[in-house]
């Protein structure tokens, strides 16, 4: 079975892991292509389909982003990063730094940032990710609080069980990398 991968960091596997994440794990038994990026948002990732042969796929996983990350063309915190050269700003990233662009960004996330608007633009984003796949053996996963978000069909949340689970490969430890291969298995499996 030949899978499509997109989405944000979370499955994004770095050369310099320490342990297997749950997208080699799941290599060992799939043909996957890997277009995910760390750092991007929801338009970003619409980008990632729309610029894809997405027929060329039996099954796509999607991993699905904040609402609260800010679309930008150009991030010069990590202009020369090998893993974050296109990532979106999110306040985590900025919300200590003093560089002219860091505190610019802070004033923005302070001073005119609106959530509502955000999660708006991010459900018409989400709802255009799924007429794309549309029709396509899809699985739609998570590690963010969806509960004001578009309502993908088969999403699964892991939410809860990264607060629990958080590490440095694939933003879990290995057991959790280790539980979401095998709840990603399972699904495959039953395609």
């Amino acid at each position: 079975m030949k899978i499509g991968l997109f989405g944000d960091s979370f499955g994004v596997a770095k050369q310099t892991d320490e342990f297997s994440g749950w997208f080699s794990l799941l290599s060992a038994h799939y043909d996957i292509i890997n277009h995910c990026e760390c750092g991007i948002g929801e338009y970003k990732i619409l980008e990632q389909l729309r610029n894809s042969d997405l027929e060329q796929f039996d099954h796509i996983i999607i991993t699905h982003t904040s609402a609260t990350r800010v679309h930008v063309n150009h991030n010069p915190i990590h202009s020369e990063s090998q893993y974050h050269k296109n990532c979106d700003i999110i306040l985590a990233d900025i919300e200590n730094r003093t560089d002219q662009f860091s505190v610019a960004c802070q004033q923005y996330f302070k001073h005119i940032f609106d959530l509502d608007y955000a999660i708006d633009v991010h459900n018409m984003i989400c709802k255009e990710i799924q007429s794309l796949v549309n029709g396509k053996s899809v699985t739609h996963i998570t590690h963010f609080d969806y509960s004001k978000l578009f309502e993908f069909p088969n999403i699964i949340n892991f939410y809860e069980f990264y607060l629990e689970n958080k590490g440095p490969v694939m933003h879990y430890n290995q057991p959790g990398n280790i539980h979401i291969y095998q709840v990603l298995l399972k699904e495959l499996c039953s395609k």
